[in-house]
């Protein structure tokens, strides 16, 4: 039935498509083909094993949210991960919610169930997750309600198989927009088809929702990310006793992942331009919080500029404990290249941290210069210096700052509205499938 339902996309959409890429065309047909028989038989072999668990959802009073994830926290400690862990949580409340992912978490709320989906070689990961994918659909067809897709150009490996079979089985889905990241998608018919029979199509940000309208003419609802943010109950002092810090350092907190695109490197740079005397003689202190691709080499890179003593680099936190590193430090800083909407900087803005950001439009967006933070232009080392240089030297500035961002940390406490709007227009998507999901409907029961 995959095989067929992306035979019959490719004949719907031929005459649509620009002559030089009707060969790519006919390879995507012959891909799903021929690996059509593995789908078989590896569904085949998961129709017995290992699947009775995640069947187990009550669906008296709703039908089912089907999370396609590829990995989920605290299996990995990616802001994606942690949004959809406390998302479904939260969703869990309204609808009964189905979770494939690469983890073996169990959630304790009794309307969640993960399948742990992790390939038993440690390789052919796709081909699992996809016939996980195929196998769940298939079985359960008439009783999911909603199938929730995160969605980024710039991934390889894309949800076809699920658009497939949703149309197929008169599924819904929603593709949910949140990485800043937005390179041309290849091949960019086959990403028109995707947005086209999609049911809702939503982007964490304007700039998201505006350029994705523009690619493709299709209507993307703005709905902005949050998480349940904390704040911590201990005070200064003790959580700089706690961990390592001195009571009078001057404390600027990078928190995120260590990739390119988080500009980590932008401010090791700028560090490097200020120098090891500078840094120990106004008492300041860097501390990257998170793991990442450049964490060996900006720890080497530190070791070998001589300031390992004022820059630390944490690793990994689980994010129940992030809130000790915002109430510890003086001000934030996220030097990224691009983002889609930085819940990092949410959280340390609700915690009434001023913030040090590059002046990409979502960061600008949030930090207001000179009111509850600076901007410096975006990749610049050398403007980064010199904003931790005005803070480091002019602790006056410092202080209007961080007032600043306590008067309005309020507007970033958003999670529980957040939710009622995909609550919302979830419970609006799936109206429709109840009707198909009482007794006597085809398919297996998932209960």
């Amino acid at each position: 039935s995959l095989s067929v339902g992306v035979l019959q996309l490719t004949v719907d959409s031929w005459s649509h498509l620009p002559h030089r890429q009707y060969c790519l065309c006919i390879v995507y047909v012959v891909f799903f083909f021929f690996f059509s028989f593995v789908f078989f038989c590896l569904c085949f072999f998961f129709n017995d094993t290992a699947t009775t668990e995640i069947y187990t959802l009550s669906l008296h009073d709703a039908l089912p949210i089907f999370f396609l994830t590829n990995v989920l926290y605290p299996c990995r400690t990616g802001g994606i991960e942690i949004f959809h862990y406390y998302f479904a949580k939260a969703l869990s409340a309204y609808f009964p919610v189905a979770v494939l992912a690469e983890c073996g978490h169990r959630f304790p709320e009794y309307r969640i169930r993960v399948r742990d989906i992790r390939s038993p070689f440690g390789r052919l990961q796709t081909l699992f997750t996809l016939a996980h994918h195929v196998e769940f659909l298939r079985r359960h067809r008439n009783r999911i309600g909603l199938i929730h897709i995160p969605y980024s150009s710039g991934h390889l490996f894309q949800y076809y198989h699920a658009m497939v079979l949703a149309r197929r089985y008169g599924i819904p889905y929603v593709l949910r927009i949140s990485s800043g990241h937005m390179p041309p998608a290849h091949p960019d018919w086959l990403h028109r088809i995707y947005f086209r029979n999609a049911a809702a199509r939503i982007g964490v940000s304007e700039m998201i929702s505006v350029e994705y309208e523009r690619r493709y003419g299709y209507p993307v609802e703005t709905i902005h990310s949050y998480l349940p943010f904390l704040r911590s109950v201990h005070g200064r002092e003790k959580l700089r006793e706690k961990h390592g810090v001195a009571p009078d350092d001057l404390v600027f907190l990078c928190l995120g992942s260590v990739k390119k695109f988080k500009g980590p490197d932008v401010l090791v740079a700028a560090l490097e331009r200020l120098g090891a005397d500078y840094l120990r003689g106004r008492r300041v202190r860097v501390l990257f919080v998170g793991g990442g691709e450049l964490l060996s080499t900006l720890q080497r890179r530190v070791g070998n500029q001589g300031m390992a003593d004022r820059i630390r680099f944490v690793g990994n936190v689980p994010h129940e404990r992030v809130h000790e590193y915002y109430a510890l430090s003086d001000v934030f800083v996220i030097p990224s290249l691009a983002e889609a909407r930085p819940l990092a900087l949410s959280e340390a803005l609700f915690n009434g941290l001023p913030a040090i950001g590059s002046d990409i439009t979502v960061i600008s967006s949030m930090v207001e210069s000179e009111r509850n933070g600076l901007l410096f232009p975006k990749g610049d080392a050398a403007g980064l210096a010199d904003r931790i240089r005005r803070l480091a030297d002019d602790p006056g500035l410092c202080d209007r700052l961080a007032d600043g961002a306590r008067r309005e940390s309020e507007r970033f406490d958003r999670f529980g509205p957040m939710v009622e709007r995909y609550r919302v227009l979830y419970d609006r998507l799936m109206s429709a499938r109840r009707l198909r999901a009482q007794p006597g409907s085809t398919g297996d029961a998932i209960d």
